[in-house]
């Protein structure tokens, strides 16, 4: 992709996730991708990647909000379609390390529907050369920081920051890259992106930010403010590599699922 023809599209890979539960109101971002079966037939799933703290429980209730597509194809933006239903455990995946924090819904129905959306594109989980990708490497990643957004438009905010941990190295042992950027609540499963050798990349997905209250803290994005704690504009990043994982095992699994059931 072009630079600015990504920087443009980028906006329209994510949707505002809510998650009702009892008295728990979680807002969180996700993202869109395309997966293809390579089962001999033409059968595919879309999905909705985000973190596993974000949908909270599958028997929660879930509210998606896209602008509509038009005739000719574009976003009337500002005119929302609303998907909204309680309990999604059928559609339901989460990554098979339970150490990772990461989940995705199949939201294979959305694509029969006027709602107006782009996948996340293959190139884009190209893997990452990382004698090219460097400490000090610009990133931009799109979400719902604080649950601000463009609401007239519904539309998400884009923002940028750098790598701060040596990214060619697991941070903390863990399949992790932390970024300097301010990360706020509602930031949760926003994607991250890297440009380098003339193109950009999915460097992973938010997960958590860092506090300062006497001593360092991670601190899942969606969760309530805790006394006077302080961002330290650090967040931490779950490489591409645990994406591509969470998507290879859901494609096996659904295949899995359907056979089972046919």
């Amino acid at each position: 992709m072009a630079k600015q023809f990504f920087e443009h599209q980028i906006v329209y890979i994510t949707a505002r996730v809510e998650i009702k539960l009892h008295n728990t109101n979680s807002i969180g971002t996700g993202f869109f991708y395309h997966a293809p079966l390579n089962d001999g037939t033409n059968r595919s799933v879309t999905l909705l990647i985000s973190n596993r703290h974000v949908f909270l429980d599958p028997k929660a209730r879930l509210i998606i909000s896209l602008n509509r597509r038009k005739e000719d194809g574009t976003p009337e933006f500002g005119n929302i379609r609303t998907f909204d239903q309680v309990g999604f455990e059928d559609a339901y995946f989460v990554h098979p390390d339970s150490g990772v924090d990461l989940a995705c819904i199949n939201v294979g129905g959305i694509t029969n529907t006027d709602a107006f959306y782009r996948n996340l594109g293959n190139d884009l989980l190209k893997p990452i050369d990382y004698e090219k990708v460097v400490v000090g490497s610009e990133v931009i990643f799109v979400g719902y920081p604080e649950n601000r957004y463009d609401v007239v438009n519904n539309l998400p905010l884009i923002r940028k920051g750098w790598i701060a941990s040596m990214p060619n190295i697991d941070f903390n042992g863990k399949g992790q890259i932390v970024i300097d950027a301010q990360i706020f609540q509602g930031s949760s499963g926003s994607p991250v992106f890297v440009h380098w050798d003339g193109e950009y990349s999915l460097l992973g997905v938010v997960s958590q930010t860092m506090i300062r209250h006497s001593q360092l803290q991670t601190l899942p994005v969606n969760m309530p403010q805790v006394g006077v704690e302080q961002t330290l504009g650090l967040g931490i990043v779950i490489k591409q590599r645990h994406v591509q994982e969470l998507i290879d095992y859901v494609v096996n699994e659904y295949i899995q699922r359907t056979s089972q059931g046919a």
